[in-house]
């Protein structure tokens, strides 16, 4: 009698073998994996040895999507963003999907479609820069989104007590009746103007960050 392979811990394409998950006269042992898009499925040690299966069939799906995509731009990082986008708005069994998707962050109609979304958002401006959305409680989409890094980002998320709008550096002055917009450019503060709608503060904001933020990274 041949010994049984230990597979658990394995790495076959997509799929990590958990654990053993019983045995079957026709199949043999078979293991619990868990795929890369979030799933769990059960494999036989013979078709993760053999290399016929690679996924849970999420990779046979993307290989049809794949064939049928006419952009040219499957393999390009704008591609990737939009991909990781839907994926944790939508794949409830996404690792982060309980802080998007889980709290009613969607994406939009006209982006669940990547030739819209490119047109809307373009090229990112370089390596270093994601996408980010203005309003944290709101969705993904043209008018709340924007290409930002990651330090910028990571600088929004800072916000005073004392904040009320939601965004970092804009602020309603009572005596002016209008949203006062300031950054912060190397110990200093840097005033970017008085605006009465609040998108209108928070494009303002943005456009600063990148006036100021980006020549620093």
């Amino acid at each position: 009698m041949s010994q049984k392979l230990e597979l658990s811990g394995q790495r076959f394409g997509r799929l990590l073998v958990l654990c053993e998950a019983g045995r079957t006269k026709q199949k043999g042992v078979l293991w619990k994996c868990f795929c890369d898009c979030g799933k769990k499925i059960i494999v036989s040690g013979n078709s993760l040895s053999g290399r016929k299966t690679k996924s849970c069939g999420c990779l046979q799906k993307e290989k049809c999507i794949e064939a049928s995509t006419t952009h040219g731009l499957r393999y390009t990082p704008e591609y990737r963003v939009w991909t990781l986008m839907k994926n944790r708005c939508l794949n409830k069994n996404a690792n982060n999907y309980k802080y998007y998707g889980g709290r009613g962050i969607a994406v939009c109609n006209r982006w669940l479609k990547f030739e819209n979304f490119f047109k809307d958002m373009g090229k990112r401006p370089n390596p270093k820069f994601t996408i980010e959305r203005v309003n944290n409680n709101k969705g993904y989409s043209l008018s709340n989104c924007i290409w930002a890094t990651k330090k910028t980002q990571a600088r929004n998320r800072r916000l005073s007590k004392k904040n009320t709008s939601g965004t970092q550096g804009v602020n309603w002055h009572k005596i002016w009746n209008k949203y006062q917009v300031r950054i912060r450019v190397k110990g200093k503060d840097v005033f970017l103007g008085y605006f009465q709608n609040i998108a209108e503060a928070i494009v303002a904001r943005k456009e600063g960050e990148i006036k100021y933020w980006e020549k620093t990274i």
